[in-house]
């Protein structure tokens, strides 16, 4: 019985786990895996906290996150992370970094010899967001993985395919 697994880790705000960018392009995934016959699971990575909705006041909460490299508490913890083979992580960039409540579901779990594919909703190119998630799981084959446009995310369905080709291909060197 084979018991691997693909992972599809979305970050989303709390209250917004349905309607966030990442959330959207979550669906899409796993839309297109299930066409491929892939059995996949699916993890919110949110935070505990409500972040502010006023602008500045987020962009301050945010900022501080990062600059403090918090760690803030998630809503839930995923089960069975050892038969998961392949993740697909999608997140924002935020100011060239993923969200604090991502690197806490980084830490949580140990991705030594899994492979990780970023997908990441960006104004701006993210190969800083990639580095640093390679930066950050130094036993883990972290992809090239894809920038989808922020305001692209209804229909991202070729680069989501050009994401989900590389759970695919056999990897030959981690950066």
């Amino acid at each position: 019985m084979n018991t691997e697994k693909y992972l599809v880790a979305y970050f989303a705000q709390k209250g917004k786990e349905e309607t966030s960018n990442s959330a959207k392009l979550a669906k899409q995934a796993e839309a297109l895996l299930k066409e491929k016959g892939v059995d996949i699971e699916t993890f919110v990575i949110t935070p505990t906290e409500t972040y502010p909705e006023d602008p500045e006041a987020f962009l301050i909460a945010t900022k501080a996150e990062k600059e403090l490299k918090s760690r803030p508490e998630l809503t839930a913890k995923l089960g069975g992370m050892k038969y998961v083979k392949d993740i697909l992580l999608i997140a924002p960039n935020w100011y060239d970094s993923v969200p604090a409540a991502v690197l806490t579901f980084l830490d949580s779990y140990d991705f030594t010899g899994k492979r990780v594919v970023p997908v990441i909703s960006t104004k701006d190119p993210a190969d800083k967001v990639r580095q640093e998630i390679r930066n950050f799981l130094p036993n883990t084959w972290v992809l090239d993985g894809v920038d989808v446009e922020e305001n692209s995310t209804e229909d991202a369905s070729k680069e989501l395919s050009e994401a989900i080709s590389q759970m695919f291909q056999p990897s030959t060197s981690k950066h």
